[in-house]
């Protein structure tokens, strides 16, 4: 199947595009940037030995012929021409978070009006290791969910599957920079990283909180940090009052992941850690109990790269396609 991967030199379009190139079903036809139109694609992917041999702008897809589209823009920048690839029979693997919410007035409380309100009617979304997800063949646009949501919905998607009730959780996250993109900003330079902790945004005000609400239908305190590596995350999620034992909670995780290939929920004891998983599709999972507050507290690592971002993509395009969800994977 011929792809095309829009904003191919942001980092989870470069991922996209490693992975792509291993995918035995995937075949790269062309590849986009704004910034490099007309460029060779040699100094970003010497290893691509062909074809595509330079960047070409998103109006210029026109004059390609491809399958499916890998969209690695931010909010509302590829979507204003969804409706011209969709007319010519392609389907559409959009990495922002324009086709992420079912409910259009979340999306627009996040992220303001929408861009494409006509399309949310051919879209559809969810966390490709969800033990129900199902692909509507008549919906060809899909909604990438976002890389914290992603950890968020590992841990908890389970327990509030099995009936838990929660009002509130607190999630205090740790990401690498390129989660911040590849434009140049002073903050993420190395003299400002290197051994320095940042937490950003406050509380109630970051746009992936509201994924994480859709989860649990309740209340979600989320607190983001930056940290001096390029990438990977971790999520310490907060449960306070859980009604579910921590024995409880490993079951269920057992249950939903057992036979996963992506997600490994570790032993009693065991704490996950970025490295680990680092350049991969896969995530840890571990939870302790505080028997004096009656806490619960799980955690999660994952590559917002991988797992996050362009991993999961391939994930949910390999599922879509009806191909094992291993395909191009590691």
């Amino acid at each position: 199947m011929r792809a095309a991967v829009v904003g191919a030199t942001g980092y989870a379009g470069q991922e996209i595009v490693r992975i792509i190139m291993r995918h035995p079903m995937l075949s790269l036809v062309a590849v986009t940037s704004e910034r490099e139109a007309g460029l060779s694609t040699d100094r970003l992917f010497p290893f691509l030995r062909g074809e595509p041999k330079i960047f070409v702008s998103p109006d210029q897809l026109e004059y390609e012929s491809f399958d499916i589209i890998f969209s690695c823009q931010g909010a509302k920048q590829a979507t204003p021409f969804f409706t011209q690839w969709l007319e010519r029979g392609v389907k559409i693997m959009d990495l922002s978070a324009d086709f992420r919410f079912v409910d259009q007035g979340i999306y627009e409380t996040a992220y303001g009006s929408h861009p494409a309100p006509d399309l949310l009617r051919l879209a559809q979304t969810g966390y490709a290791d969800e033990l129900d997800i199902t692909y509507a063949p008549d919906r060809p646009l899909f909604g990438n969910p976002g890389c914290y949501p992603t950890g968020f919905y590992l841990a908890v998607g389970p327990l509030v599957d099995a009936g838990l009730a929660c009002p509130l959780v607190i999630v205090d996250g740790k990401s690498g920079v390129s989660g911040a993109g590849r434009k140049p900003q002073v903050h993420l330079m190395m003299g400002e990283m290197a051994e320095n902790v940042a937490p950003y945004n406050n509380p109630g005000q970051h746009r992936h909180t509201f994924e994480m609400e859709a989860v649990t239908g309740g209340y979600v305190t989320f607190q983001p940090h930056l940290m001096p590596m390029a990438r990977g995350m971790e999520l310490s999620i907060y449960i306070p009052n859980c009604s579910l034992s921590l024995d409880h909670i490993v079951d269920c995780w057992h249950t939903a992941y057992d036979g996963n290939a992506f997600v490994d929920v570790l032993a009693k004891g065991q704490k996950p850690e970025t490295q680990r998983v680092r350049g991969t599709n896969r995530a840890e999972l571990a939870a302790a109990w505080d028997n004096r507050t009656h806490m619960a507290v799980l955690y999660v690592t994952l590559d917002n790269l991988g797992k996050g971002a362009a991993g999961q993509a391939v994930q949910h395009v390999n599922q879509w396609l009806g191909w094992p969800q291993t395909l191009g994977l590691e």
